[in-house]
Formats: structure tokens, C-alpha cells, sequence
């Protein structure tokens, strides 16, 4: 009898734990009107008359002037008018942004971007395994911004640019 009530526990806990996370997705569903694209990794969508700046997680998509620029906002762009839009928001920046994994359908914009060579995976602020996996496959087969061996990733750059 002793062995059953911690097995009865964890099974609980683990009950909740599930029940949280569909509340979180399902509040986090769309639909969603995307209104503007600020770059490949930040843009604005609306539902129920609320704006929702939207920043991807563990990445950073090349800034205005750098290469690859243009196709990562054009493929976030394309990205998000293909299916249903879902978030699962992990933080907030400090421009009062929503930190969020991004779901269409059933792919990752946050992992897409990285898959063909359109952002870095921003280890600063993520140590997600899956995102740094999916940036050392396409630096070995030099997809997007990985065939340009003298790329700067977009925190350097910020940093260079402010002198």
C-alpha cells in the first residue's frame, strides 16, 4: 500500500502538469492576423483586437544591412501565412515583446529559421539542444547565412554598428 500513494502522486502531479500546458497552448491559439513583420525574427500579429509584439526564442535573424536580411523576413513572412499561428510564450523582453516558441501547424518558425540558414541560435539566452543542433547542421552543409565564412552574428554587429 505505501508504494502505491507516491506512484498515485506523481501520477497526479503529472496529470496537472499535461492539463497546464493545453490550457497555456489553447489560450496561446489563434487565430491570429499578422500586421506587420518587423524583421525575420520580431513581428506583430493581432487577435481579439489585441496587438501582440512577438519575439522568437533562441534565435537571431541577420539585422537590416546584413546578408540574408531580406530571406529570413521574407520566410517569416511566408511562414506565418500558411496555417494556424500558435505561441507558447516563454518570457517577456525588455521592450515588453512576447518571448515565444512559434508553431505553424505543426512546424517551428524558431527552428525552420535556423534549419535553412536564416538565424543564429542565440546561446546568450537559449541552451535549447535542439536549436543548437539544427545551426550545426546547417553550418556543415553551409545553408543561408552559413555560406559566408566571414558572417557576423547580429549581437556582434549590433555592437559594431553602436560605435
Amino acid at each position: 500500500m505505501k508504494q502505491k500513494k507516491p506512484l498515485l502522486t506523481l501520477l497526479l502531479l503529472l496529470i496537472v502538469v499535461v492539463i497546464t500546458l493545453v490550457l497555456r497552448i489553447d489560450r496561446d491559439s489563434g487565430p491570429y492576423k499578422v500586421l506587420r513583420i518587423a524583421d525575420g525574427d520580431s513581428f506583430t500579429l493581432k487577435r481579439n483586437n489585441e496587438e501582440l509584439e512577438i519575439r522568437l526564442y533562441g534565435i537571431d535573424c541577420p539585422e537590416q544591412t546584413q546578408p540574408f536580411y531580406r530571406k529570413a523576413e521574407r520566410f517569416t513572412s511566408s511562414m506565418l501565412q500558411r496555417g494556424e499561428i500558435r505561441l507558447i510564450e516563454v518570457d517577456k523582453d525588455r521592450y515588453g515583446r512576447r518571448v515565444a516558441w512559434v508553431y505553424i501547424d505543426s512546424l517551428c518558425l524558431n527552428e525552420e529559421l535556423v534549419r535553412h540558414g536564416l538565424a543564429w541560435h542565440y546561446k546568450h539566452h537559449s541552451g535549447d539542444t535542439s536549436l543548437a543542433r539544427l545551426e550545426d547542421s546547417a553550418r556543415t552543409v553551409k545553408a543561408g547565412i552559413w555560406s559566408d565564412p566571414y558572417a557576423i552574428p547580429p549581437w556582434k554587429f549590433r555592437r559594431r554598428s553602436k560605435n
